[in-house]
């Protein structure tokens, strides 16, 4: 079996395992190979032809200094005139137990292997490596041949804990990869949101200077007019349009203090009466626990943006329609119930409508009623459609009550 093409040998049926190992499979086969040997002074023979032996350094040291270990390293062969480049070996023969580890480099950190343990297969691995010998071991690697039987069932036990090893690997490489590519999605995400952020403080930053002057001539117009029934709700809806900016910038800021939500809603009212009077809506607020003081945490602007979201929601779908708000407390909690005659929600959409993106509407941004939602989660609070058929829709948005001495 003796050739000069080391490769051609490697590739032989008798010796070829169609599976492929990383390198820290190699490096630790090696370890396991090595260590007992070093560590219980057995008198043998090894030889290694080892590029890299980065992890072991300390094993190959003390078998170098061992009193009862030959050592035949890289420097002993002639590899000048084989073609051995890519493959590497250790075979050893004790009087305990003797194997050959052969590995071959087919693609980057790809290897195929072919290990022996206590075989008579290890003989004929010497016969071939020892072509590439200067001198001649056969003395020494047969002088330690091992007195123990072939034992196939080890060989088999062996390589299937190899297979396993190499499968958590595997795994472990997999995982590291998916997790390197989970932070590359987040660095580009933060990247991401970080320029939307830039561009929506510019945004609300622009807006807001058109608001400004468009407050200074409502201003004069107030004036001028002495009109400030008109003016009032053009102000206010300037300011809503401020804090509405605000909150683009700042989302997730929420400023809860105790406030009176009766007072809240009824501001909301007034902004919107002029409006409602294009489409001859008008809304009657009632109030069904007047003897109450309706107090909650909220924050103030955050909550008057939900208000006159469903307040605009409930005039866009009517006309000629009472717009009905009430007010009751029920288990402790203030309830306010949005009530309109207009155009049926179907059920098959219920849910959808408080997903962000979704919209009913031509010209719709899908935003209003996931905003809401989300607004009032922020303040302890619910929102939902209670009800949508031919004869009205009801939109509830319910509030821990604040107990007043």
């Amino acid at each position: 079996m003796k050739t000069k093409n080391f490769n051609t040998y490697f590739e032989t049926q008798d010796l070829t395992i169609p599976e492929t190992y990383s390198f820290p499979i190699v490096k630790s086969i090696i370890r396991s190979i090595l260590e007992p040997i070093a560590s219980n002074n057995c008198i043998g023979v090894i030889f290694t032809h080892l590029n890299d032996i980065e992890g072991i350094e300390g094993i190959i040291k003390r078998l170098e200094y061992s009193k009862n270990i030959i050592l035949r390293p890289v420097s002993d062969f002639e590899f000048s005139k084989f073609n051995v480049e890519n493959i590497g070996f250790v075979v050893l023969t004790t009087k305990r137990y003797n194997c050959a580890f052969l590995f071959k480099e087919i693609e980057k950190d790809r290897y195929q292997i072919y290990l022996k343990l206590n075989s008579k297969l290890v003989s004929n691995v010497y016969e071939t490596i020892k072509s590439i010998f200067l001198l001649n071991y056969d003395k020494e690697f047969y002088e330690y041949k091992p007195e123990r039987r072939e034992n196939d069932l080890m060989n088999d036990a062996v390589c299937n804990i190899i297979k396993h090893f190499e499968e958590n690997i595997k795994d472990n490489i997999y995982n590291s990869k998916i997790q390197e590519s989970y932070k590359t999605v987040n660095e580009t995400n933060t990247t991401f949101r970080n320029e939307i952020y830039q561009n929506v403080k510019q945004i609300a930053h622009e807006i807001k200077n058109q608001l400004s002057i468009l407050d200074i001539y409502t201003r004069i117009f107030e004036k001028k007019t002495q009109d400030f029934e008109i003016v009032e709700p053009i102000k206010k809806s300037i300011g809503l349009i401020k804090s509405q900016l605000e909150a683009f910038k700042n989302f997730d800021v929420v400023n809860l203090q105790e406030h009176d939500v009766k007072l809240i809603i009824q501001d909301c009212i007034k902004t919107y009466s002029h409006i409602l009077k294009e489409k001859n809506n008008k809304i009657i607020f009632i109030d069904e626990m007047p003897e109450i003081t309706a107090n909650a945490f909220v924050d103030e602007e955050k909550f008057a943006i939900v208000v006159n979201n469903i307040i605009k929601n409930a005039h866009d779908c009517t006309q000629n329609d009472e717009i009905l708000i009430k007010l009751k407390l029920y288990d402790e909690k203030i309830n306010i119930s949005f009530i309109n005659h207009g155009q049926k929600i179907e059920a098959d959409i219920k849910e959808d409508i408080f997903e962000k993106g979704y919209t009913t509407k031509s010209e719709g941004w899908g935003v209003g009623l996931a905003v809401c939602k989300r607004f009032i989660g922020s303040q302890f609070g619910t929102i939902e459609l209670e009800k949508s058929d031919e004869n009205e829709t009801i939109f509830t948005l319910s509030l821990p009550l604040v107990q007043t001495k």
